[in-house]
C-alpha cells in the first residue's frame, strides 16, 4: 500500500513539473547590463531620460533578475565609437545621440526628422525598419529616449530673421545642411570647447538639441534662443545583439515592456521640462527672438527639407522611413 502511494506521489510530482515547470529552472538567471552614455552622466542633454532608463530596468527588472549599471561615458571611449564599443561587446547598453552612430548605421540619420511618436512608430513600421538597420550590424534597436525635445539655436546676435549671413556656427556633421541654407559659416568644435569658443566669440552661436543648457554653463555665454525649434531630438537606447540573444524569454520580453513604458514617461517628463527650463532661462537675462509667421514656416520647411535630403544621400533607404513619417501627416 505504501509502495502504490509512493507511485502515486511521484507521478504526481512529475505532472506538476511537466505542467508548471521546475521553480528553479523557471527562475531567470541574474544578469546586470553594462550601460554607458554618450555624455558625462550629469550632463544628459534629454533629462531625464538617462536616469529614468535606469531606474525603471532595476526596479521593473527585478520580476526577471534583470538590472543595468552605468559604468561611464566619454572617459571611456569617445561618442563617435560608441557603435564599434557596443558590436565588440565592451559594454552592453548605449545611451546616445543618433548624429554620432551614422558612420556605421547611415540610416540613423533620419531619427531626428521622424515627428511621430515612439509609441506610434511601434506600429506603423519605423521601429522594425529600425531594428532591421540595427540588426545587421549586431544591434539591437530598443527605443527612442528624447521625442519630447526638439532642436534648438542659440545666438549672440540680436538677428530676427532666418539669415546668418557672415556669422560663425558651432556644428556637428548633422548641422552642415542648415548653416548653408542659412548662408553662415560653420566650425566644428567638441562640447566642451562650446563655452570658450563663445566666450572669445569664436562662434557667433550654436545648434543644440532641446533647451536643457545649463550644465555645460552656455547660457552664461549666450543671449538669445534663436528661431523656432525644429526636427525632434535623436537620443535613443541600442544593445549589442549577442547580449539580447543570451536573455532568456522572460527577460527579453520583460526589457521590451519596459522600454515601452520608458518612451511614454521620458516624453512626457521632458515636454514638461522643456517649458520650466526655457523660463528658467529667460529669468536669467536670456531673450527669446521669435521670427515672423511668414519666416518660422520658412525656417521649418526649409530644415526638413534640407535634412531629409542629407540624410538620403547617406542610405536610400532612409527613403522608406520617410515614406512612413509622410503617411503619417
Amino acid at each position: 500500500m505504501k509502495s502504490t502511494h509512493k507511485v502515486v506521489l511521484s507521478f504526481v510530482v512529475v505532472l506538476f513539473l511537466l505542467v508548471f515547470g521546475s521553480p528553479l529552472s523557471a527562475a531567470s538567471k541574474k544578469v546586470e547590463l553594462k550601460l554607458w552614455s554618450g555624455w558625462p552622466n550629469m550632463m544628459d542633454p534629454a533629462k531625464p531620460g538617462l536616469q529614468l532608463l535606469q531606474d525603471m530596468i532595476n526596479e521593473k527588472g527585478k520580476a526577471a533578475n534583470l538590472s543595468i549599471r552605468y559604468v561611464g561615458g566619454p572617459e571611456i571611449f569617445t561618442p563617435f565609437q560608441g557603435c564599434e564599443s557596443i558590436q565588440a561587446g565592451i559594454v552592453d547598453i548605449a545611451y546616445t545621440a543618433a548624429a554620432y552612430n551614422t558612420g556605421v548605421i547611415p540610416e540613423v540619420d533620419s531619427m531626428k526628422l521622424i515627428e511621430t511618436k515612439p509609441w506610434e512608430d511601434r506600429n506603423n513600421g519605423i521601429f522594425d525598419l529600425m531594428n532591421q538597420y540595427h540588426n545587421e550590424k549586431q544591434l539591437v534597436y530598443l527605443a527612442r529616449s528624447s521625442a519630447g525635445q526638439k532642436f534648438q539655436a542659440y545666438l549672440n546676435k540680436k538677428i530676427t530673421t532666418p539669415n546668418l549671413s557672415g556669422n560663425t556656427m558651432r556644428i556637428v556633421p548633422i548641422y552642415i545642411p542648415l548653416i548653408k541654407a542659412l548662408k553662415a559659416k560653420g566650425i566644428s568644435t567638441s562640447g566642451a570647447e562650446v563655452y570658450t569658443a563663445l566666450e572669445r566669440g569664436i562662434v557667433d552661436g550654436f545648434f543644440w538639441g532641446g533647451r536643457e543648457i545649463r550644465p555645460w554653463g552656455w547660457h552664461e555665454v549666450v543671449k538669445y534662443i534663436w528661431g523656432p525649434p525644429f526636427w525632434t531630438v535623436d537620443v535613443y537606447v541600442f544593445m549589442n545583439k549577442k547580449k539580447f540573444d543570451s536573455l532568456d524569454k522572460a527577460q527579453q520580453e520583460l526589457l521590451v515592456k519596459i522600454m515601452k513604458e520608458y518612451e511614454m514617461k521620458a516624453h512626457d517628463a521632458q515636454v514638461a521640462l522643456q517649458s520650466e527650463i526655457t523660463q528658467t532661462l529667460l529669468a536669467g537675462g536670456m531673450e527669446e527672438i521669435k521670427f515672423s509667421d511668414s519666416d518660422k514656416d520658412w525656417y521649418i520647411k526649409m530644415s526638413y527639407e534640407e535634412g531629409w535630403k542629407a540624410a538620403i544621400s547617406k542610405s536610400k533607404r532612409v527613403s522608406e522611413i520617410k515614406k512612413i513619417v509622410s503617411g503619417n501627416k
